[in-house]
């Protein structure tokens, strides 16, 4: 068993922190902000059951909890590195607090030496070899003899990745060889295949790849969701007639956007990789034209609900509009790069009265107005806008739940945006919409 650091406690650190503690390591968890920090020592974040258990069980056992990185990297032999990586808002790579933390790193070559450096973060195609670069100038030492490097990215989701991190394969991209043995012979202590690649590059672009697929995917399903709108066609009947026994489709349903941190951030680091081929070619990548497409829906959410206020004599201003759902996605409670949050924020620039609801979120220092129970405000609303599927939004079907909600409301509007609610269409009294069909 190994002494091990895990810099950055996020979704991704401290499950893998705790997984590797769980298998018998001792961990150091590096944490800089404070009101995290907190909250892991008393274990009161808003986490998995699974992940406050085995934290409960394992902190000051096998896991330690410190803000203090020089002390952990000190008392390691092998480093992980979790910190959030970003977009700047030119849409470049913000990588500052990555290579922050390198430049500490080096501040003491005889701490460096004899390490095993594992990079969790997302980075641009290239990063790795840059690090292992910037680190052999700034100390004097050569990485694969006098230290180790290897990229091997998270490809878990968030909200599964306890389960995840030990059962999907991982990839194994060291600088050199002795890189990858000793970054796989720590990984196989979690579990899961794995699978070790060439170069860290391969790596980088397969964690972006994954990414940029999957979203490129659900934004040919929106895209061929609007065209399905223009002919009066139901996307939902359109996209299961095509799936259906055809084994060469797998086509996903539309939604109201695709976002979240990572399905947000990696096409455009992918993106940065393809620059040259881009400007060579004369455009862009398809995943870059993929994500413009998932940004369109939140606008195109806001238009289906214009179109049935007008219907009814009414503007988007001085509307009261309840947003159900500000995640990035179904049953989670992460609202990074939320298109529900974004819907929200563009109706209330609109003049429109905007109020939250979303069972799975508990945050209170959101810019609008947050109701526990649609009860609060229901006789005053005149639309509600669904913007993800949570189980609490799809059980609003049984015991007619939703229609007794419509019946007092103002005004009786459900913009729709996963095709929940299709059953509500043609409905005398209602007025209701769905992205992919427009009654």
């Amino acid at each position: 068993m190994a002494n091990v650091c895990v810099v950055g406690l996020g979704r991704i650190g401290l499950p893998l922190a705790l997984l590797l503690a769980k298998a018998g390591h001792r961990v150091i968890g590096v944490e800089a902000d404070p009101c995290t920090l907190g909250k892991i020592r008393k274990n009161n974040l808003d986490r998995s059951t699974s992940e406050k258990i085995l934290l409960g069980q394992l902190l000051n056992e096998r896991l330690f909890i410190t803000e203090d990185s020089r002390v952990a990297l000190s008392e390691s032999e092998v480093v992980f590195v979790a910190i959030g990586t970003g977009i700047c808002s030119d849409g470049t790579p913000e990588l500052s607090n990555l290579f922050g933390l390198v430049e500490e790193i080096c501040d003491n070559p005889d701490e460096v030496k004899g390490k095993t450096f594992i990079l969790k973060s997302t980075l641009p195609v290239g990063t790795t070899r840059k690090i292992a670069t910037l680190i052999e100038e700034k100390t004097g030492l050569r990485c694969g003899e006098d230290f180790f490097l290897a990229f091997c990215p998270e490809r878990v989701l968030g909200d599964k990745a306890l389960s995840e991190m030990a059962s999907v394969p991982k990839i194994i991209g060291g600088m050199d060889k002795a890189s990858s043995e000793k970054s796989a012979h720590i990984h196989e202590t979690i579990g899961g295949k794995l699978i070790v690649v060439d170069r860290p590059e391969t790596a980088e672009l397969i964690k972006l790849a994954d990414n940029a697929y999957r979203q490129t995917l659900f934004a040919f399903a929106n895209d061929l969701a609007l065209l399905a709108e223009q002919y009066g066609i139901n996307a939902y009947k359109l996209i299961r007639a095509a799936n259906d026994s055809y084994p060469r489709n797998n086509i996903p349903f539309p939604s109201a956007g695709v976002s979240g941190y990572c399905l947000t951030k990696d096409p455009l680091y992918l993106e940065v990789a393809f620059k040259e081929i881009a400007s060579k070619r004369g455009f862009s990548s398809l995943w870059f034209w993929a994500r413009k497409a998932n940004d369109y829906m939140p606008i195109h959410m806001i238009d289906l609900l214009r179109q049935k206020l007008a219907a009814v004599g009414k503007k988007i201003r001085d509307s009261n509009i309840l947003v159900c759902g500000i995640t990035y996605k179904e049953n989670i409670d992460d609202i990074r790069d939320s298109h529900g949050l974004e819907i929200a924020a563009r109706l209330c620039k609109e003049g429109a009265n905007v109020f939250l609801w979303d069972p799975r979120v508990h945050k209170r220092d959101l810019e609008f107005q947050v109701v526990d129970d649609p009860k609060e405000v229901l006789e005053t609303l005149d639309a509600l806008v669904f913007t993800v599927k949570h189980d609490e939004f799809v059980q609003l079907n049984d015991d007619d739940a939703i229609m007794l909600m419509l019946s007092k409301m103002r005004t009786p509007i459900v913009v729709d945006g996963w095709g929940i609610f299709q059953r509500l269409a043609g409905r005398k009294g209602l007025h209701y919409t769905c992205v992919g069909f427009v009654e």
